[in-house]
């Protein structure tokens, strides 16, 4: 049975009140909107829209904010699989040791301010890794004029000014895919 805030669930000489639901003068109530679960004598509600929590092992998208020699930090916005934003603002740190597997000198050569980036939670405290074929930039601007890059082989090209740069680029790049 789906419930919205506020709904009457029992009482609590049927149930007991589990997550998502309070009890008021004896009488159980939801707390907020979702399916209603009973185990037992508890009484739960499985949220719809569940916010997302990130995990490691997680892929998140998000999008560049800051970048220095050896790291890039990243709004994280969404965590793919889920259909909700992230519930605050998050800061994934991308160092340049977890953006390719080859040796790279600077973050700024393939990792540009600005992107969107697809990458892998790699612990709690929101360090990133782009490392997999899947992971790296799914979207980028053009440094010269603004236009959104297209993928051209290995490299990303300006539509409008013929600009060409390098990403580390990952296999959904231009697809939209999240």
């Amino acid at each position: 049975m789906f419930v919205l805030p506020g709904d009457r669930i029992g009482c609590v000489e049927e149930f007991e009140a589990g997550e998502g639901v309070y009890e008021e003068n004896g009488e159980l109530y939801a707390n907020v909107a979702g399916r209603l679960i009973v185990e037992g004598r508890t009484v739960r509600i499985e949220p719809i829209n569940k916010i997302p929590k990130l995990d490691k092992g997680d892929v998140v998208v998000g999008k560049v904010i800051d970048v220095k020699n050896t790291v890039a930090m990243v709004k994280l916005t969404r965590k793919i699989g889920h259909d909700r934003e992230l519930a605050r603002s998050l800061i994934g740190i991308l160092h340049v040791s977890n953006v390719q597997n080859e040796f790279l000198k600077s973050i700024n050569s393939v990792i540009k301010f600005g992107d969107i980036v697809k990458a892998e939670v790699l612990d709690e405290s929101l360090k990133l890794s782009t490392k997999s074929k899947g992971m790296g930039v799914i979207k980028s601007k053009c440094g010269k004029c603004g236009s959104e890059l297209v993928l051209d082989g290995d490299k990303l090209k300006c539509p409008k000014c013929g600009n060409v740069e390098s990403r580390k680029i990952s296999s959904d790049y231009g697809k939209g895919v999240l």
